[in-house]
């Protein structure tokens, strides 16, 4: 007897995201609602937001193998396509498979020149029979799921652990991690046996209020907010604004979630902002820097430094017994700026830092935690 997961039937089955939506292929896997991703119009966003980062298919089978019917899309730019992997874990037993055929899409000067489209591909995965797998999807690319087929039934479990809701920006996504378990939450969770949301949105950790009300209406055990990074990157916010936008944020998520730790996370080491404002522009030489600005630093221009000190002034503000700051300087510091490839991302080797920093320090700075 063959069983086959298709259409409607997915929903039990995909953890770390959003509910599944009709695509072209099949399931198009989304981090936040449609109503969400309505309320911006830009193409990086929309990009970054379907990347399934965290995202993992659980199952159990007594079969010996399952195929996967995936639809990826992944994006070129200055003619290198980065590698779309599915990592399968089951045990101790740990697979990467690299999909063969995702769509293409060629970008120059920021926008989309060309579109390569290519079909859905089958992956073949062997599984023991024997206690749960997790598929877990591709982090830098957009995702349909279209069929998950075996000679056996395939039952959907549960996954045991603290809800654990992260949200951060490119730093925490991971686009250019090695793959789908080396983004650095993905990475802590595993090691603290958490489960994963993750909501970090390359270049677009604004503090968006739908961000919040998502973050409010999914029910977790601890939030932590990593802040400050795309905020003196976009140059979009003065500290007038970045005040009252983080009471806001956590004003709205308190709504929901009264009681449940949050951690707030100032961004890590990144010299070329410590002491100068944004915007963030790329040299010829491939390094971050800051811009030349054509008016002087006006009072309230943000710089990284600045960011960390509101962060730390708001939550003293809150007087909030189950809100946290943390320095985000100690989960990589300027002792480890040359982990920084362009001057503002972390190297793989940067990743593996932070996680591990990160899984052996979070239960010390929130004892709330410890006990749920």
């Amino acid at each position: 007897m063959t069983t086959s997961i298709t259409g409607g039937d997915w929903e039990p089955y995909v953890l770390g995201t959003a509910p599944l939506e009709e695509g072209a292929a099949g399931g198009a896997v989304h981090r936040l609602p449609a109503w969400a991703r309505a309320q911006v119009d830009d193409q990086l966003f929309r990009f970054v937001e379907a990347c399934p980062v965290g995202g993992r298919i659980r199952f159990e089978t007594d079969a010996d193998e399952v195929f996967l019917t995936v639809a990826a899309t992944t994006v070129v730019i200055d003619g290198v396509e980065p590698a779309v992997t599915l990592v399968v874990e089951q045990g101790e037993q740990e697979t990467e498979i690299r999909l063969d055929a995702p769509t293409l899409l060629v970008v120059a000067e920021e926008q989309v020149v060309e579109v390569r489209p290519r079909s859905p591909e089958v992956v073949r995965i062997p599984v023991s029979g024997s206690g749960p797998v997790d598929i877990w999807l591709p982090h830098g690319a957009r995702v349909e799921l279209v069929s998950l087929a075996a000679a056996a039934p395939i039952v959907a479990v549960d996954a045991p652990g603290l809800r654990w809701t992260h949200y951060g920006s490119s730093i925490s996504q991971g686009a250019n991690a090695v793959s789908p378990v080396r983004t650095w939450p993905v990475a802590a969770a595993r090691r603290l046996g958490w489960n994963l949301r993750n909501l970090s949105l390359g270049g677009n950790a604004q503090l968006d209020g739908f961000v919040a009300r998502v973050i409010r209406d999914h029910p977790a055990d601890l939030i932590t907010l990593k802040v400050g990074i795309n905020v003196v990157n976009a140059d979009s916010m003065r500290e007038r604004t970045f005040r009252p936008a983080l009471h806001s944020f956590l004003d709205t998520i308190r709504e929901g979630q009264p009681d449940t730790p949050i951690v707030v996370i100032s961004a890590i080491s990144c010299p070329a902002h410590e002491d100068a404002a944004g915007p963030t522009v790329t040299g010829s030489e491939g390094m971050a820097h800051a811009a030349v600005r054509a008016v002087e630093r006006d009072v309230g221009a943000l710089t990284l430094g600045r960011t960390r000190d509101v962060l730390a002034e708001v939550v003293t503000a809150r007087a909030d017994p189950g809100l946290t700051f943390w320095d985000g300087r100690d989960l990589l510091g300027p002792a480890e700026e040359g982990m920084l490839y362009d001057g503002l991302h972390p190297d793989q080797r940067g990743l593996d830092l932070i996680a591990a920093r990160f899984a052996d320090g979070i239960l010390a700075r929130l004892p709330m935690a410890r006990s749920r």
